[in-house]
């Protein structure tokens, strides 16, 4: 399985009686999702039977048009540099060639899904809970994934344009649903056809599949700083979080982007504490004699820590919910990290 993201067109929504439902290639992209596809999709998307796999698996069916205007939104908001608008001239042009237009964009995300379903043996609830979280609905869902496709750095320029993704041929091409059938050429009886092979859904037991990091994981971690071990169990916390945040994993763009995030607020805590913890013991030693009887000003090192430590808990707790619901948490941390690239 070459496990890509294919973007098809079609003038038919599958699953309908008395479509043929015949497929064009349009776009592919190998090991994830793209944001362009994501975006092109967001034209009053839904859930459609696969053309590519036999049920249940679906795909997801979107307006052509209103999905080219939701890119036409983030190419406008783009650098004005030589190769974004090379790259934006391209995609360009083969959305608005004739022969390549249609009233549907249909996206086949079997492959990609198939690779974080962790029961092998009925693996279509989750990818079909996994497609259902690609559907942006309303026009805050769009505006806030456009807005996310605009915090990619310069070496994910392709992600959002398509550069080197489209394609008439696609590594896979489905069969049509419903394929109307052949006139008869003569009055013998003749052999019918076999009927074309549909691959089977996605094959889940001939290798095994490993669940892409989320970005719970270092945010969990965090939660080791409630052990009872001042500054050395928040220490400990956040450098687990700056190493399991950049530890190279297979990841989702929000999985790495969690990650990232959950690195840079590991490191802004761990430096945060080395500090307040150095200036309390500066200050009790130096300050004993006259300040020994009363908790201030010796102790406001402390307080200042022991409130950091309680917003540290509390976007631990925040973030390893939102990177358990697939979305970003951003804690308000020096920005050390960001996203690895492709």
């Amino acid at each position: 399985m070459a496990h890509r993201s294919y973007l098809y067109v079609v003038d038919e929504i599958p699953g309908e009686a008395a479509t043929s439902a015949r497929v064009r290639g349009l776009s592919e992209w190998k090991g994830d999702v793209p944001l362009v596809h994501l975006i092109l999709i967001t034209g009053s998307p839904r859930l459609v039977p696969s053309t590519s796999w036999n049920a249940p698996t679906v795909a997801i069916l979107g307006d052509f048009d209103q999905g080219v205007a939701n890119l036409e939104r983030l190419f406008a908001q783009l650098p004005a540099n030589e190769e974004t608008q090379r790259q934006i001239a391209e995609a360009r042009g083969i959305l608005s060639d004739p022969s390549r237009r249609g009233r549907y964009l249909l996206l086949e995300v079997a492959e990609i899904h198939q690779l974080g379903v962790s029961d092998d043996q009925n693996p279509h609830p989750e990818m079909r809970e996994e497609a259902e979280r690609l559907l942006y609905t309303s026009e805050d869902e769009v505006d806030s994934l456009l807005t996310y496709a605009l915090t990619q750095s310069a070496e994910n320029l392709a992600e959002l344009t398509g550069s080197g993704s489209w394609a008439r041929n696609l590594y896979y091409a489905p069969v049509a649903l419903h394929p109307p059938p052949a006139p008869a050429a003569t009055q013998y009886w003749q052999p019918s056809p076999p009927p074309a092979a549909r691959p089977q859904a996605p094959a889940v037991v001939s290798y095994p599949s490993v669940r892409p990091a989320s970005g719970q994981v270092p945010w969990g971690l965090g939660l080791l700083a409630l052990f009872p071990i001042p500054f050395l169990s928040a220490m400990f916390a956040g450098a687990l979080m700056i190493i399991l945040g950049r530890t190279k994993a297979r990841s989702t763009r929000i999985g790495e982007q969690n990650r990232a995030n959950a690195a840079s607020w590991g490191l802004t805590y761990l430096l945060l504490t080395i500090i307040l913890g150095t200036a309390h013991f500066l200050m009790l030693f130096h300050l004993d004699d006259e300040y020994g009887e009363t908790f201030f000003p010796i102790g406001i090192p402390l307080t200042v820590w022991l409130v950091l430590s309680v917003l540290h808990i509390v976007f631990c707790i925040v973030g390893l919910s939102k990177a358990g619901q697939g979305t970003v948490f951003t804690a308000p941390a020096v920005p050390f990290f960001g996203p690895r690239g492709e």
